[in-house]
Order: structure tokens, then C-alpha cells, then sequence
């Protein structure tokens, strides 16, 4: 589409316009028509002039209002090019409007002042030189009508064919005036088109902008009622059902709380808060549509975990550093201390008491140098190397791996419905993942249960089109006063655990773009991967 021409809904709209102009003038004919027909059957014979034709007169307006009729319903149907329906009409109306002032003979109606509205309207409704054209013929027509009187009368006036003259005149000024008229219209119109198509193009594309960006977007009045919220927005709140009268609350009520907050007092910084159990970290930012208290509410919401997982590499940059002199100032007292431990024990100089007491610097030896070694892992861990794989078949195989190196008997079942489920991650690490969350499930189902047991689901969320993976355990659970410190460092509920493998588990799954969550269940523990969409690539 090249920038001069209109766009195709402007013609589209200008032709339906044109139709609509013929319309209104063949519903104006289809009304002459009626009055011409019943003022002549109410007209009385008395007020008839001489030289009248009636029955040319009555055959020529009720063909008329037949032809206007029959023109009228054609053009209801838009049958034909609208050029060749106009050049019909105009001329019927030509033809008719000088048979009747002939029909009229020696009365004073002055039909042919209908011919200039005749005209004007073919010179709107058409373009170009068959405008003149109308008018050329009406003028013939009125020029033949006053000669063919004058012949049949054989009476000549001079002043009769000066006003046909004048009549002519007006006809050509009529459809000059108007065509210029109709020119500027149509200009206007294709100009008023374009920027109506501009303005549509501009608010698709300001949509489709909106819906494809990743940050969420919901527009709030001040009933807190939803006026607009994007696909990302949608899908980060757990695709809530939306309805014309949905209010912010039901999306979420920690976003209504804050926009609450906000509007109260818009300097207070609102906190992030999860999207829904199982969802993202999200921080809420509001801001007015315009500079009134009392206009809509213009929400963004942010997805922390691409910052979450910036943040980690430059945690993990200054850990690196951290753990080297952790390594270089600890680890060798530590290595000595565990030395001389284990020489006292050896020792026969000490009693049983002492032994206990050397074995327990021993132990708690073992556990710091454990400690160490985690965090060192951590820091030296190398950056992630995805591969896109086959979900169901490479779960099924690490299960198969694991249960095979287990001393005791486990039960591990796992479903994945989906056989073509794929998911990108770097494998060895999400190896040592599952080996630590496959490991805490079935110790915690056996202390519950008295059995080893885990059920793994693999699936695809329809939420936020990614693969997720859950373990879910026969155990206790996890108390809600201890949900939110399970992920932190060094915490631990167990006296020989170092509080790191959960923290070291969701490090892990964070650098490939992943999401490791605790969802509570009515019954264990259930531990949910939230993988990256396969098609993204993860670079770190």
C-alpha cells in the first residue's frame, strides 16, 4: 500500500457512503413520484388548463413511480456498479420530469425546476464529465420541450427560448457549483478515512504491543473495577475468569490491598507478593492515566524472577570470592583440629568420657567441612549448559538410575501424560536437584508412613505455557510458620543437616531459568519445578 492511495476499509467505507447519498435521493424521487401521481388523481377537471395531455401525463408519473420503486429496491441490494445505476436514474428523472411539464401544456407548474435538484444530485453522485453530462441533457431536454410546444402551437416566442436559455445556464452552474462541492466532500471524506484507518492501525498495534509485553498491565477505576489486563497479566495471576464487572480483588487481593494503599497515599513502595500459590514473585507499580485523582488506574506488574536471577549471579560473584577465603582461613585449621581429634581418639591415655568428647570435635569437624564444600559447589558451580529434552523419557530414566543405587527398597511412581512434553535444562544439574528433593521425600514419607514412597507428575501448565514437575511425598508436611524459611541458608530441621540443600536446590534451578516452589498439599509435602518454556534459550 503505497502512501497516496487510500487504505482498503477507506474505500470500503467511501463506497458504502456513496450508496448511502444514493439512497437518500432515490427515497426523495420514490416521494415525488407519490405526490405527483395523487396531486394529479385528486386534481379536479375544472382546474385543468389547455393543451393538457392527461393520459400522457398520468402514464409517464406512474411509470415513474414504478421505475423509482423498481430503482429503489436495486439499490437496496447494491446490485451493479454504482457509476451505471446513478446514469440510469438521472436520466429517467430527466426523461420523466420534461414529459410531464410537455403533459402540463399551457399550466403554470414549472416542473422543470425539478430538474436542477435532478442535477445537482448526479453531479454529487458521479465524477467527471458525465456530471456535465447531466446537464447537457437536461438542457436538451427543456430546449426540445419548448420547440416541440412552439412547432405543435405553431407560435413562437422569443422570450420563451430566452428563459430555456437562462434555464441551461443554471443547469451547467448548478452542476459546476456542485461537482466542486462533492469534490471537496470526497476529499474530505478520503482524508477523514485515512485517518481513521491511522487512528484503528495505531490502536491495533498499541494492543497488540500491550498483549505481547512480557511485564503485566491492568487498568483499574476507581471502583477498583477491571478495565483492561494484558495476556502476561492474565497468565501471571493464574488465568482468572474476567467479566465485565470483575473487580481487582478477585484477581488478587494483595494487588488490591496495595492499589488501596497506593491510592491513599501514592509515595508508599509497594512490597512484591506472590501471584497465587504455586506463582511467581511479582512487584506491583501504579501510576494515574492522567493527572487527576479521580481517573483510572494504570497498574504494572513485574515478574521478579529475571531479576531474581541477576541478582544471583552477582551473589554468586561475591560468594566465589567469599568461599576462596573461607577455604584458605578455615579449612586448614579445621583440617587440623579434625587431625588431632582423631589422634586423641586413638590415644589409650583417655578415658571414655574424653573419647566421647574427641569424637564429637570429629563429628562437628565432618559437618563444617561439609558446610564448606556446599558452598564452595556453589560458587564454583559452572554455568548452565541446557539441552532440549524430552521430559517424560529422561524422568523415567534418572528414576530408574536412582532407585538403583538406593540400599533400601523405594516406590517411586511416575505419570507423564504428555509424551511429547520437552523442557531445556542443563542435566547434571538438574540431577543433583531431584537426587536432593527425590532423597528428603522418601526419608520424610518413611518417618511418616514407614514406607519409601514418592509420586512425580509431569505436565504442562496451561497457566503459563511451561512444563512443571512435581515430587510429592507421603510425609507430614511443612507447618505454614516454616514455609517461607525452608529456602533460606542453613536452615534446617534435622541436627545432622546443614541447611543447604534446598537453598543450593532452587539456586540451581534459578540459574536455568526455573522455578522451584513449595506447594502444600492435604496430605506430604508437594515440591513443584517450573521449567522455562522449551523455546526459549537460557543464557546466564
Amino acid at each position: 500500500m503505497t502512501e497516496n492511495s487510500p487504505p482498503t476499509t477507506s474505500i470500503e467505507e467511501l463506497r458504502q457512503n456513496e450508496w448511502r447519498l444514493l439512497l437518500v435521493y432515490l427515497y426523495y424521487r420514490l416521494l415525488l413520484a407519490l405526490s405527483l401521481v395523487t396531486a394529479f388523481f385528486l386534481n379536479t377537471s375544472n382546474t385543468r388548463s389547455p393543451g393538457d395531455d392527461d393520459s400522457l401525463y398520468a402514464a409517464t408519473a406512474v411509470t415513474y413511480l414504478v421505475l423509482s420503486i423498481l430503482n429503489l429496491l436495486i439499490a437496496r441490494q447494491h446490485i451493479g456498479r454504482i457509476g451505471v445505476q446513478v446514469g440510469i436514474v438521472i436520466l429517467i428523472d430527466i426523461i420523466s420530469i420534461a414529459l410531464l411539464e410537455y403533459a402540463n401544456g399551457e399550466s403554470n407548474t414549472n416542473l422543470t425546476i425539478l430538474l436542477v435538484v435532478t442535477v445537482a444530485a448526479g453531479s454529487i453522485l458521479v465524477k467527471g464529465k458525465l456530471a456535465t453530462f447531466f446537464a447537457s441533457i437536461a438542457t436538451l431536454a427543456v430546449i426540445y420541450k419548448q420547440l416541440l410546444s412552439a412547432a405543435l402551437q405553431q407560435h413562437f416566442q422569443q422570450e420563451d427560448f430566452l428563459q430555456s436559455a437562462f434555464i441551461g445556464i443554471a443547469f451547467f452552474a448548478t452542476s459546476i457549483l456542485a461537482q466542486q462541492i462533492a469534490n471537496r466532500l470526497r476529499a474530505s471524506a478520503e482524508l477523514a478515512g485515512r485517518q481513521a484507518e491511522d487512528l484503528a492501525n495505531l490502536e491495533e498495534l498499541n494492543h497488540l504491543i500491550i498483549q505481547r509485553m512480557r511485564t503485566g498491565i491492568i487498568v483499574a477505576d476507581l471502583k477498583e473495577k477491571v478495565v483492561l489486563i494484558n495476556d502476561s497479566c492474565w497468565k501471571i495471576f493464574g488465568m482468572p475468569l474476567i467479566t465485565k464487572n470483575t473487580e481487582v480483588e478477585h484477581i488478587s487481593p494483595d494487588l488490591a490491598k496495595q492499589l488501596r494503599d497506593w491510592r491513599k497515599d501514592p509515595c508508599v513502595r509497594s512490597k512484591p507478593f506472590r501471584s497465587h500459590i504455586s506463582g511467581p514473585e511479582v512487584q506491583a507499580n501504579f501510576t494515574l492515566m492522567e493527572s487527576n485523582e479521580h481517573s483510572n488506574a494504570l497498574i504494572f506488574v513485574d515478574d521478579n524472577t529475571r531479576m531474581a536471577q541477576q541478582a544471583q549471579q552477582l551473589k554468586l560473584a561475591s560468594l566465589g570470592g567469599l568461599t576462596a577465603s573461607i577455604a584458605h582461613e578455615i579449612r586448614n585449621p579445621l583440617g587440623a583440629i579434625s587431625h588431632a581429634s582423631q589422634l586423641l581418639q586413638e590415644s589409650e591415655a583417655l578415658n571414655r568420657g574424653d573419647l566421647r568428647l574427641a569424637e564429637i570435635v570429629h563429628q562437628h569437624c565432618i559437618r563444617m567441612n561439609k558446610v564448606i564444600e556446599n558452598v564452595l559447589q556453589l560458587s564454583r558451580r559452572k554455568q548452565a549448559e541446557p539441552e532440549l529434552l524430552n521430559m517424560v523419557d529422561w524422568i523415567q530414566s534418572f528414576i530408574a538410575d536412582f532407585e538403583s543405587t538406593q540400599t533400601e527398597r523405594c516406590d517411586i511412581h511416575f505419570t507423564g501424560n504428555n509424551p511429547d512434553l520437552m523442557f531445556r535444562i542443563d542435566t547434571s544439574q538438574i540431577q543433583q536437584v531431584l537426587t536432593n528433593l527425590f532423597q528428603n521425600g522418601l526419608r520424610y514419607s518413611y518417618q511418616n508412613t514407614g514406607q519409601q514412597t514418592l509420586n512425580v507428575v509431569a505436565s504442562f501448565s496451561i497457566q503459563t505455557e511451561q512444563p512443571t514437575l512435581d515430587i510429592i511425598d507421603n510425609g507430614p508436611g511443612i507447618p505454614p510458620d516454616r514455609r517461607d524459611k525452608i529456602f533460606e541458608p542453613f536452615y534446617t530441621s534435622e541436627k545432622s543437616g546443614t541447611g543447604l540443600g534446598l537453598y543450593i536446590a532452587r539456586e540451581l534451578c534459578e540459574a536455568n531459568q526455573a522455578r522451584l516452589d513449595y506447594v502444600p498439599t492435604k496430605t506430604g509435602s508437594c515440591f513443584r519445578i517450573t521449567f522455562s518454556h522449551p523455546a526459549r534459550i537460557v543464557t546466564i
